[in-house]
């Protein structure tokens, strides 16, 4: 009967190790424009901090939250990014097109994963960029 027991909790703590390899944690945070000329206007507004975990086997975003506050029920994950280049995730029910509600209120963050940089920014302003761990 132990050696039972003994065997289900070593395949559970497997199956959880296994899986846990799959779930990425990011902290993103802003790096300030030293120079007014390029400030962006979203930068007054701008989380300071990011942070994103997501599971890279099922390509789905788990939480996403600025300044501790979890904002994932807003957002949503629109790249289909097959290489793990990046991950990229926008306001949810905006696109990237040129309807003016769209302009107005489309939000993305992109966060390339073979530097650790990443920006948010909206259509045709600025972005803002960030430092990632």
């Amino acid at each position: 009967m132990k050696i039972f027991f003994l065997f289900l909790l070593l395949i559970s703590f497997n199956n959880y190790s296994y899986a846990s390899n799959h779930v990425k944690k990011y902290e993103c945070n802003i790096i300030l424009s030293s120079s007014i000329k390029n400030i962006s206007p979203l930068e007054m507004s701008a989380p300071k901090r990011i942070q994103l975990t997501y599971n890279s086997k099922t390509n789905n975003l788990i939480d996403y939250i600025w300044n501790d506050n979890s904002v994932v029920d807003d957002f949503e994950l629109i790249s289909n990014n097959q290489n793990l280049e990046f991950i990229e995730i926008g306001r949810k029910g905006y696109k990237k097109t040129l309807s003016n509600e769209d302009i107005r209120n489309g939000l993305y963050f992109k966060l390339q994963l073979n530097d650790l940089r990443a920006n948010l920014k909206k259509q045709f302003v600025r972005p803002v960029n960030y430092n990632c761990s």
